[in-house]
């Protein structure tokens, strides 16, 4: 798992959670659409309704609306990797009233894993608006598997890999996933043995982790119900900060293993000739809505919140896609 890798390596991702879809978002026209004399802001994402991208834009665009008694519009254009979204929105007029609602696997993925069939440039069709959400992962044992038994902590995972000669396996959702390149750092970091058993999606992957078919994963929020039945075990949080909802874990970098940061995250993009004083104000509208009384304890369901400047937005996915292009030479890995 779509786009937080930092350290030297931060990446994208994608996300893991369900929630029921929920209906095209209120009124009149926002004060960021009426200076170019649309009627609505289409929030447009490249997935289906349910996942965490869709949940984020769903209830940004909800209290966006409350806020300038405008009407937002979450428009679902799954495909191709959202590469049907990102098209959209780059050929949409840059005046703010088309925003494309990304995960980092997006921008900061796709431009190294499909480098021959990508359909835009990050850099030159987009601006950076807004980050909303990150969506670190939880590295995972089960807890019941004879092998794991004396595995409390990620330094007794590393030290068991190293016993073991053929090194021990781990799942994921698919080659070039985040979960595939955050577990591919990790050995690289720790110098573990490990042997990639990919899956057919994030629901096989967990079910291999807890049939022990595989010995370890990353997994994300939704395999914190497993952990706290005792039928997996937490080693460590892969964000730069301890999880709320798992406060006794603590972060790689914690557990002795340097600075390492493996997310995803949901942002707001718009076509890249947008002006910059639009940019500015949605900037300023989504950090005040993700903070706001009502919307925070909604979003965390979802992830950290994670909001920054339009400028520190733009730097961070330039550092991002750099460095998940190192990972992707280093480990090898091709989908294209």
């Amino acid at each position: 798992m779509t786009t937080t890798f930092t350290s030297r390596f931060r990446v994208f991702g994608a996300g893991l959670f369900a929630l029921a879809s929920v209906a095209a978002l209120v009124t009149a026209p926002p004060a960021l659409a009426q200076d170019s004399g649309s009627k609505t802001v289409r929030m447009v994402v490249g997935f289906s309704p349910g996942g965490p991208v869709d949940q984020a834009a769903r209830l940004i665009a909800e209290r966006l609306g409350a806020m300038n008694n405008a009407s937002y519009i979450v428009e679902n254009r799954p495909g191709a990797n959202a590469m049907v979204a990102a098209n959209l929105v780059k050929n949409a007029p840059a005046d703010g009233s088309t925003i494309f609602v990304s995960s980092s696997s997006a921008i900061t993925m796709n431009p190294s894993l499909f480098p021959r069939t990508i359909t835009y440039n990050p850099d030159t069709d987009f601006a950076p608006v807004a980050s909303i959400v990150e969506m670190p992962l939880i590295l995972v044992v089960n807890a019941t598997d004879p092998k794991m038994e004396s595995v409390k902590t990620l330094k007794d995972l590393v030290e068991l890999a190293k016993k073991t000669p053929q090194g021990l396996n781990y799942g994921s959702s698919g080659t070039g996933g985040l979960v595939h390149l955050g577990i591919e750092l990790l050995a690289t970091r720790t110098g573990m043995k490990l042997v990639h058993v990919p899956y057919k999606g994030t629901a096989s992957a967990q079910a291999a982790m807890l049939a022990k078919e595989v010995d370890l994963t990353l997994d994300a929020l939704a395999v914190v119900p497993h952990i706290r039945s005792g039928t997996l075990r937490a080693l460590a949080v892969t964000s730069n900060r301890r999880l709320e909802q798992l406060p006794d874990v603590p972060t790689v970098e914690e557990a002795g293993y340097g600075d390492y940061n493996v997310a995803s995250w949901v942002g707001l993009l718009v076509p890249k000739a947008t002006p910059k004083a639009v940019v500015d104000k949605l900037n300023a509208d989504v950090a005040a809505a993700a903070n706001s009384a009502e919307l925070r304890p909604r979003l965390t369901a979802v992830g950290p919140i994670l909001t920054m400047s339009a400028a520190e937005f733009q730097q961070k996915i330039k550092k991002e896609t750099s460095d998940l292009l190192q990972v992707i030479k280093a480990s090898n890995i091709s989908v294209d």
